[in-house]
């Protein structure tokens, strides 16, 4: 005992570098992750700009923790550490799964998403936990050597103020980096060129999560993500800029195809993770069958600019503007006022419009948020008579709602794609996983044995849903409604639910171009029109303005992010964090190339749209929107 006493005490004298190895702790944390992620963004790991960020923030942390008494201090000092390893851990997760790095706007669909969590999806590596491990235990240690309360009031001042001078030092790298990151006055205007490798344009957005990271490091990035994602500090463009933007964008006149299909009734079915390759004639022979009679755009994508992947196409495709990855909490979808949503303008014309997919209403908030875009209802699984709401082969029982009226508009969510493609979802793969192993083994496709046996699955999931397409064509074709009514099929997202990436790119058959990955089906049938492959590129922003113009529906299209797909204008690729591409050029803030005069100007325009869209939902834009044709608004 008197040994272990003895060393305990020898410790004990240690106890000047608990602070100086808090503040280590802090680096190293920081340090270690930007290190195994210095592939991601264009800032290099021993940037001064990282650096300074770093090193002022772990000095407030560590100033701040000295202020604190002896017991607080310690806990403090784990809390700290402990929140920034799991924060770190959800950066590494988020990063596996979707390619770019937490942030909190995806905490208003953090519930949601939690619903379909898989340990599958986790792959971290194990040097960077074991360097976790080490900031941790760094952390403990120095919180063991926290010194007992100085025995004399002159040395507790001593103490306090040190770590105040500490805490407000810190203040001086942390600011001078803020503000010399802060785009000048004359840099925020829409109308100014863009300039694509600027710092400061990307650390004002702050919509580059991945970029913002590396620039700015863990710490720094928390604190300005949060103010960002929640709106704290943050303005948007008033009613009056908008109003002018809006008055002087052009939009493409009308043209051939303007209301072709007026007056017919439309199921729109929105196909979950329905990817290209697992749309062929082998796996979902219904699906397919039908888009070679269609009208077939093969070159279109759908980009995620949310995490919450199925949500994000979901509410593009029906409001025709792009949900706003910062400032904007999901409660806004319920409450804003969306006129010009597909829903409204199909009520607005005498159509029965309802909404149909099989989760429960609270899940996205669907129920209050569809019901606010114009649906009459949201029909969960309860309502269509479903017994298990995974299986989309069920959804046929709400037929006879779907086409109810004289004219009719359901949107449709199917389900049974979703993943992961596991044990966990056999209800759904195991009525065709014979049928998909069959398939799967005449494809050609090779791989382990676990991606193997994960593509069967999602060719299984596939199935499931090309049923309940089978069974619904034949409904139609039974009672004439084919003839009447348009079917258009587009996917939520690409197969994001493979946990091998470069697999996913294989099968896909990506290559170096990761954008390809976000190629995604899209078509629209109508038993009077020939089939059609349109070769224009294309993106989920641009399905709104087309459907208005098909369907001779009375909308302004200036007021939606794309374009009418049939008209002059439009034929690239919308991308987050104003990236956009076409089949010549793909442009992000990385771009290096020249920058001709037409790209500048087609940059700018992108920006100005995206801008505007995050504009108009910020500031609910709509609910002041009286149809004063002088200020460009047309009810």
């Amino acid at each position: 005992m008197e040994e272990k006493s003895g060393f305990l005490q020898k410790l004990r004298r240690l106890s000047p570098l608990s602070l100086p190895l808090c503040f280590l702790s802090f680096v190293f944390l920081d340090f270690s992750f930007r290190y195994f992620y210095r592939f991601v963004g264009g800032t290099s790991v021993l940037s001064y700009k990282p650096m300074l960020f770093t090193a002022g923030w772990a000095l407030l942390l560590t100033g701040l923790l000295g202020l604190l008494p002896r017991l607080a201090r310690r806990i403090a000092m784990m809390l700290l550490i402990l929140l920034f390893s799991v924060l770190t851990l959800v950066h590494c997760a988020m990063f596996n799964i979707f390619g770019n790095f937490f942030t909190f706007s995806d905490t208003n669909f953090a519930g949601d998403g939690a619903r379909f969590f898989s340990w599958s999806y986790l792959n971290f590596r194990k040097a960077l936990l074991l360097c976790i491990v080490l900031a941790v235990l760094m952390m403990a240690f120095a919180a063991f050597l926290v010194p007992p309360k100085p025995e004399s009031r002159k040395k507790r001042i001593i103490s306090k103020s040190a770590a105040g001078a500490a805490a407000l030092l810190s203040l001086v790298p942390i600011l001078c980096m803020h503000f010399s990151l802060q785009p000048k006055s004359d840099t925020m205007w829409w109308g100014n060129t863009y300039d694509p490798n600027a710092e400061t344009e990307i650390y004002s957005e702050f919509t580059n999560t991945n970029r913002c990271v590396m620039l700015t490091g863990l710490y720094q990035y928390t604190f300005r993500n949060f103010t960002v994602s929640f709106g704290i500090g943050q303005s948007h463009q008033g009613a009056d800029k908008l109003d002018a933007y809006y008055e002087s964008r052009e939009v493409s006149p009308d043209n051939g195809k303007t209301g072709l299909f007026k007056d017919k009734n439309l199921l729109m079915v929105m196909l979950e993770s329905a990817d290209t390759w697992l749309l062929t004639e082998d796996y979902m022979p219904n699906l397919y069958a039908l888009q070679q009679k269609s009208i077939n755009f093969a070159n279109h994508y759908t980009p995620l600019y949310l995490s919450a992947g199925t949500f994000n196409t979901e509410i593009v495709s029906l409001t025709g503007l792009i949900p706003a990855v910062s400032g904007l909490p999901s409660r806004a979808y319920s409450t804003n006022s969306f006129p010009l949503s597909l829903p409204n303008l199909f009520r607005d014309a005498g159509y029965t419009v309802n909404s149909f997919h099989s989760a429960s209403p609270a899940i996205y908030s669907r129920g209050s948020i569809h019901t606010n875009l114009g649906f009459e209802a949201y029909h969960s699984y309860v309502d269509m008579g479903m017994d298990d709401y995974m299986l989309d082969s069920q959804l046929i029982r709400a037929y006879d709602q779907m086409t109810s009226g004289n004219k009719f508009y359901s949107y449709l969510i199917t389900y049974s794609g979703h993943g992961p493609y596991t044990e966990e979802m056999r209800n759904i793969s195991d009525p065709h996983y014979e049928a998909a192993k069959a398939e799967v083994a005449k494809s050609g496709v090779t791989g382990s044995a676990e991606n193997m046996e994960e593509y069967t699955l999602a060719v299984a999931h596939a199935m499931e849903t090309d049923e309940y397409i089978g069974e619904l064509v034949d409904k139609l074709t039974g009672d004439g409604h084919m003839e009447d009514t348009v079917l258009v099929f587009y996917a939520d997202h690409y197969g994001k639910y493979m946990s091998d990436d470069a697999f996913l790119k294989q099968v896909k058959g990506v290559g170096e171009n990761k954008n390809e990955l976000y190629r995604t089906p899209f078509f629209l049938y109508s038993a009077d029109q020939k089939p059609e492959t349109v070769e224009k590129y294309t993106s989920s922003v641009d399905i709104v303005p087309t459907l208005v113009n098909l369907f001779g529906l009375d909308a302004d299209r200036r007021y939606y992010v794309g374009d009418d797909i049939f008209g002059d204008r439009g034929g690239a690729v919308l991308m987050p964090n104003y990236a956009w591409f076409d089949e010549n050029v793909y442009y992000s803030d990385a771009y290096q190339g020249e920058m001709t005069e037409a790209m500048q100007e087609r940059t700018a325009d992108f920006r100005e749209r995206v801008n505007a869209s995050w504009d108009t939902l910020k500031s609910d834009y709509f609910a002041t929107w009286k149809g004063d044709e002088t200020k460009g608004r047309k009810k």
